[in-house]
């Protein structure tokens, strides 16, 4: 799945989620999974906007491949997918370089959202619904598919960006409504109700972080969502799969940004 974005940072999850449902039966999505995802989340942001000024990559290691152009996953929390009353939280986190560009080509870009369609192949459709200055609100349509199971979903998210100052900004993307739809492009399409659907996502969360100095942009991402469990039986099969696809989904998101930040730089 794929993403820099900010709503796009759904897709990764949405990838996530479809490897952990080798059945499609109706998930029903309760208040105690809700709960306990807004708790996550707010740790997360608390923590994620605590590290605006930091240096992306706090090792030696980390910080030699990503100035090596590579782009560094893995979990934001435990060991990415984590388990809750009714659901589970997945949580991931990136980071890379884009070198010789400034934060405010980056920041272009970003909020560039009705080009998302070239730059995510599971974006395919973006809308821009209304701005207020560094606020957002924006539709994606989303198609993604795995392991045979494939799913289309509009995503309505509400985004607000924040420029610490003239080499530090940040992003947060919070979902407001996610719908699955059923039988997408079709004369019969219609929206499942939200939670009553085959909860391959019900929420979402993203935050963003950018930094410049010499080198060019440090970007550091880290996606959250809330699906259905894994299908009882067969979870021990899965878990490791859904893990798998759920970081290389991030890693695949973040180079795409960049790589469409390069391209229209004209970086290498």
């Amino acid at each position: 799945m794929h993403h820099a974005r900010h709503s796009s940072r759904a897709i990764g999850t949405l990838l996530a989620a479809l490897a952990c449902s080798a059945v499609v039966i109706a998930a029903e999505l309760k208040d105690s999974a809700i709960r306990a995802f807004i708790e996550h989340a707010n740790q997360a942001q608390q923590r994620f906007v605590g590290r605006t000024q930091l240096p992306v990559g706090d090792e030696r290691r980390v910080s030699d491949a990503l100035r090596a152009g590579v782009v560094v996953a893995g979990p934001g929390a435990g060991d990415g997918i984590l388990d809750v009353d009714g659901g589970l939280v997945h949580d991931w986190r990136a980071g890379v370089l884009i070198p010789r560009v400034t934060l405010d080509q980056v920041l272009r870009l970003s909020r560039s959202y009705t080009d998302y369609p070239t730059i995510f192949h599971p974006v395919v459709s973006a809308k821009v619904l209304s701005q207020d200055g560094d606020h957002f609100r924006v539709q994606l349509r989303m198609h993604e598919s795995a392991g045979g199971i494939s799913a289309t979903l509009d995503v309505r998210s509400s985004i607000v960006y924040t420029r610490v100052d003239p080499r530090h900004a940040f992003v947060v993307s919070r979902s407001e409504e996610i719908h699955e739809v059923k039988n997408a492009t079709r004369a019969s399409e219609s929206l499942l109700p939200e939670g009553a659907d085959s909860g391959y996502l019900w929420r979402a969360q993203a935050m963003t972080r950018f930094v410049e100095d010499e080198s060019g942009v440090w970007m550091e991402m880290e996606t959250l969502g809330l699906s259905r469990a894994f299908p009882p039986m067969v979870g021990w099969v899965i878990e490791p799969i859904a893990r798998r696809v759920g970081r290389r989904s991030t890693e695949v998101s973040l180079d795409e940004f960049r790589r469409a930040v390069l391209a229209r730089t004209g970086g290498p």
